[in-house]
C-alpha cells in the first residue's frame, strides 16, 4: 500500500507519503498499518457485503478518529471534473480567545474550470452567519491533490488542502475532501458533487 496523508492537530499541520501493509482478520476486519514520516499508524476497517471498505477507526494510541471511505477511480484528476453543483455539511473547530469552540457549516457551490462561487451557512459557537465566497483550485501536476484558496464577501481569506475524488471519466468527480489550513479554523470537509 502506498499513499499520501495530510493531517491537522490544533494549529499545526503535516503531510507526507507513506507505505504500509494490509491484512484481514478472522472477523472480516481489514487491518492497515501505515508507515508515515512521523510514525506508524494502525487502522481497522469494516467492509460492506461486497468487500469494499466503508468505515474505519484509528487504533493508534491517543487517537480518537473514525473515517468514512469513498471509492475513487485510479488516475490523475483535473479541476474541471468538479464542474457543476457541489454541496456539503461539516463540523469543525475555531480558535476564539483562548479556546477551541465548535463550528458547523453547510455549503452550496457552483464550479467551473477550477473556479468556485458559493454560499456558506455557518454557526460558530452558536452564532449564525451567512457569507458568499469565491475561489480557485490549483491541482499539482498528474495528481488529485491541490490547494484551494477562497475569499468571502467580508474579505476573509481561507486556504485548504484539497483532494479531488475521481469518479468515472464520463461523469466527472464524485466530489472533494478538504483540510483547512488556516491556523485558527480546523475543519475537514467532504463536498459532494450533485
Amino acid at each position: 500500500m502506498l499513499g499520501t496523508a495530510a493531517e491537522r492537530q490544533g494549529r499545526s499541520e503535516r503531510s507526507g507519503s507513506y507505505s504500509g501493509s494490509v491484512s484481514v482478520n478472522a472477523s472480516c476486519v481489514v487491518e492497515l498499518e501505515r508507515r508515515l514520516p512521523w510514525g506508524v499508524e494502525r487502522t481497522e476497517v469494516v467492509v460492506d457485503g461486497r468487500g469494499r471498505p466503508l468505515y474505519s477507526i484509528s487504533r493508534s494510541p491517543g487517537a480518537v478518529i473514525t473515517s468514512r471511505w469513498v471509492p475513487m477511480v485510479k488516475g490523475s484528476c483535473s479541476a474541471e471534473q468538479l464542474d457543476g453543483l457541489v454541496l456539503s455539511q461539516q463540523a469543525g473547530l475555531s480558535w476564539q480567545g483562548k479556546a477551541w469552540v465548535p463550528n458547523a457549516v453547510v455549503q452550496r457551490e457552483q464550479w467551473r474550470s477550477g473556479s468556485v462561487e458559493g454560499i456558506a451557512l455557518m454557526s460558530t459557537n452558536g452564532m449564525g452567519e451567512t457569507v458568499r465566497y469565491s475561489g480557485t483550485l490549483k491541482l499539482a501536476p498528474s495528481s488529485c491533490w491541490g490547494e484551494l484558496q477562497e475569499r468571502d464577501s467580508q474579505g476573509n481569506g481561507y486556504r485548504y488542502r484539497a483532494l479531488v475524488v475521481n469518479g468515472h471519466k464520463r461523469s466527472g468527480a464524485r466530489g472533494y475532501f478538504y483540510l483547512q489550513r488556516d491556523p485558527d479554523d480546523l475543519t475537514v470537509g467532504w463536498l459532494v458533487r450533485d
